[in-house]
């Protein structure tokens, strides 16, 4: 009987569009805003040099956990024909997480770390997969038109998650038994959130269809490809910190770079609502309606890059200093400057979705790994001769030469659909 009343008033009662787009707003809000407000909450508990490890582990874990997205979710989202069955999409993302855990485990055996930085990235890394693996669920919400369980979903499990974590931290100023107990708590809002309402849709099955299995991640390999690059791009400067200054510089750094992603929040808010929309009016030759949403985009973070700018000139270093402890002072400029790089990085994300709804993932492929192949080339020379200057110039060089390659890639295919 309870079952049957929870299917009724989740499964059943359909949402608003309104509805959609706020709980997606709320979700990827609280999940954003978690991941940087954790690395300020702990640096503060801990301490910078502590604080400096679990900030690097998160900058590990949010590159690393694209293995388990995999851009599996833009195309089960826009797999109108059914190509594939949820099952099949279920098995290839259980895979993906266990080869993203796999590889995490690899890359603090490959980088000599000491057992409790290695355990801590893990441990990290960890709350990662269980977000990866939980996004094939809320793929197959989006797709049915429930992107507010979705939302809903993303806002429990990440609230939860993070309540715990700084719970048990000012408890026990343990950073190791404190992210233990916040993934027992992730892994039950995964079944709770996710697994359980799945059952009132439809049975969760595994399929042995290896070759199914292999289409879905060669139909999605461009696209992972694509941002994983764009994930080391963000995090290329922060990894030449890790590599070449002491763990409380690496602690600056992250402070200051989180900022950055109130732009790339906005971006998400707006462009995974639209991106069905976008397909659609792109597949229709509808290109004037494709046209204005993606200036209307632009124009968007072009205003929220400004007011974040002001903001962070007038109030940025007074807030992060008292919310973090730590002394940026003199790091004023570098956070205005990383908040413009951010602007331009976020058009580069705009540009994506548009190269990725005209189905040239060619050029997708080609500009991401040209601009991280730059970044790799430039970052740590440019941190050992100017420090955390040097990063921040590293990172606005980089995003500046993807945005160049895309634009060029988008308005050369603008030029051959008009020569047809």
């Amino acid at each position: 009987m309870i079952n049957k009343v929870l299917k009724t008033r989740i499964i059943e009662k359909q949402p608003t569009d309104r509805q959609n787009f706020l709980w997606n707003m709320i979700g990827s809000g609280i999940y954003s805003a978690s991941s940087m407000l954790l690395s300020l909450i702990v640096i503060k508990i801990i301490g910078a040099d502590s604080g400096g490890v679990f900030s690097i582990a998160l900058t590990i874990s949010q590159m690393l956990v694209y293995i388990a997205y995999f851009e599996m979710r833009t195309y089960l989202v826009t797999d109108a024909n059914d190509e594939f069955k949820f099952e099949e999409y279920h098995t290839t993302k259980i895979l993906l997480c266990i080869l993203m855990l796999g590889i995490s485990i690899l890359y603090t055996v490959i980088k000599g770390y000491g057992n409790e930085k290695a355990v801590i990235v893990i441990l990290v890394c960890y709350s990662r997969f269980l977000d990866g693996y939980a996004d094939v669920y809320e793929a197959q919400f989006q797709k049915i038109g429930r992107l507010d369980i979705a939302g809903k979903s993303l806002t429990y499990r990440t609230s939860v998650y993070f309540v715990v974590l700084v719970g048990m931290l000012i408890c026990s100023k343990d950073i190791i038994i404190s992210l233990i107990i916040a993934n027992i708590f992730g892994m039950i809002g995964v079944w709770i959130c996710n697994i359980k309402i799945m059952h009132m849709i439809e049975p969760i099955h595994l399929s042995f269809d290896m070759v199914k299995v292999k289409k879905i991640v060669g139909k999605c390999f461009p696209l992972f490809i694509g941002v994983f690059c764009w994930t080391y791009i963000l995090s290329a400067s922060r990894m030449a910190i890790d590599g070449n200054m002491s763990s409380n510089y690496q602690s600056y750094y992250q402070i200051i770079f989180m900022p950055v992603s109130v732009i790339n929040l906005f971006a998400g808010f707006v462009l995974r609502p639209l991106l069905p929309q976008m397909a659609e009016d792109y597949a229709k030759k509808e290109l004037k309606k494709f046209k204005n949403v993606i200036l209307k985009i632009l124009a968007g973070i072009t205003g929220i890059t400004v007011v974040c700018m002001a903001g962070a000139w007038l109030l940025g270093i007074p807030v992060l200093s008292i919310l973090s402890g730590c002394d940026l002072k003199e790091y004023k400029g570098v956070l205005v400057f990383l908040l413009f790089a951010g602007g331009i990085n976020s058009v580069s994300f705009t540009l994506y979705y548009v190269l990725t709804v005209m189905r040239k993932m060619r050029s997708i492929l080609i500009g991401y790994a040209g601009a991280a192949l730059f970044a790799f080339v430039i970052s740590s020379p440019l941190v050992r001769l100017n420090g955390i200057n040097g990063a921040a110039f590293s990172f606005f060089a980089t995003v500046v030469l993807l945005c160049i390659l895309f634009c060029v890639s988008i308005f050369g295919e603008v030029i051959r659909m008009k020569n047809r």
